[in-house]
């Protein structure tokens, strides 16, 4: 059977918010000499110490470097990216200052220029493992899957048992379809660091794709490292209901909509329980209206909740609800033959 909307596995934790705050309207000239809005936090004091040091050592490009570094705690990206520049143009052989630079453009979206950055850094030092994991991490990206390989391995012949390093290697594999390699790999990272939820999650989803009931020892894994997970709670629900064991995985849908109301997928999962396998239509109603309103473009809970009341009679209902499906995905074939259907 077909389940929609289960939840991914997003890989990257990027290390800035993508977020950049507007700048002064006032032009700017020069360096940032002086912090430009009044900011009394702990951060805002330090940025405006840093900036009374800048104004006393002007030629200082370790404190533009650590205020950059500041800015980008603030989220006010322009300036962090202002300050690593200028501290470039005053030392250019700081690999420090090319991986802040390449973090920002990252940010940014500038992968281009991210990714000019960290070769950079890598020309000054080639066994800096931040730059080879941070460079591979730009290649995955792009799918340049060899390319990503290759400055993993070199991140990890310096370092065997880079915790990152590994972990990427294993998305790759993943992603590659080497599915031995990745479960070997994500295991690797479980013994190195046994506190790695995300490795515990891959291992659940890789598991659960080969119907193996390993995949709740990983899943559990995840859940002891984080009870209030909903993709883990959502990947062992989905597990026991392809196994059939209902009322658990009613138990899990039903935790995360607890954690998170506007959790479409679990509303969703709990409406195909309840109208597929037990038949209560009238509560799978229910969980399909839970559904659309956390997520009213959600054409397949529409569907699925035509198909509720075309079970219980209502077609004045289930020709709405097979028509506001086609409305959103002209051409709908499930939803064609439903109105069909009803005509007779």
């Amino acid at each position: 059977m077909i389940f929609f909307g289960k939840t991914k596995y997003l890989f990257f934790l990027i290390l800035i918010s993508a977020f950049i705050s507007c700048r002064n309207n006032k032009e700017k000239t020069g360096q940032n000499l002086i912090e430009p809005v009044v900011d009394t936090t702990a951060t805002g004091k330090a940025i405006a110490q840093l900036s009374e040091k800048i104004i006393a050592d002007p030629k200082n490009p370790d404190l533009l470097y650590e205020r950059s570094k500041l800015y980008i705690q603030q989220q006010n990206l322009q300036y962090a990216m202002d300050d690593i520049k200028n501290a470039i143009k005053m030392d250019s052989s700081k690999v420090a200052y090319f991986l802040t630079l390449s973090d920002l453009y990252f940010a940014a979206n500038k992968t281009f220029y991210a990714k000019s950055a960290l070769e950079k850094g890598i020309s000054l030092d080639p066994e800096n493992i931040d730059a080879q994991t941070k460079l591979a991490e730009i290649f995955f990206l792009v799918k340049k899957y060899n390319d990503a390989l290759d400055h993993l391995n070199a991140a990890l012949k310096k370092d065997p048992n880079n915790v990152k390093a590994h972990f990427m290697s294993g998305m790759i594999f993943k992603e590659t379809g080497d599915t031995a390699k990745a479960i070997s790999t994500f295991q690797k990272v479980i013994d190195i660091d046994e506190k790695n939820y995300d490795s515990f999650m891959q291992l659940g989803i890789l598991y659960e794709a080969k119907k193996n009931p390993l995949a709740l020892q990983y899943y559990n894994g995840a859940l002891k490292l984080n009870p209030q997970s909903e993709e883990a709670l959502y990947g062992r629900g989905l597990y026991y209901q392809d196994h059939n064991d209902l009322d658990k995985a009613i138990r899990d849908y039903t935790t995360i909509v607890q954690l998170n109301p506007k959790n479409a997928h679990a509303h969703f999962n709990l409406g195909y329980i309840h109208y597929n396998d037990l038949k209560v239509y009238d509560q799978a109603i229910k969980h399909y209206d839970d559904a659309i309103a956390a997520d009213p473009g959600y054409i397949e809970a529409y569907y699925n909740r035509g198909l509720c009341y075309e079970a219980v009679g209502n077609i004045a209902a289930a020709k709405e609800d097979y028509e506001k499906a086609v409305s959103f995905r002209p051409g709908y074939d499930l939803a064609l033959k439903g109105l069909e259907r009803i005509k007779h």
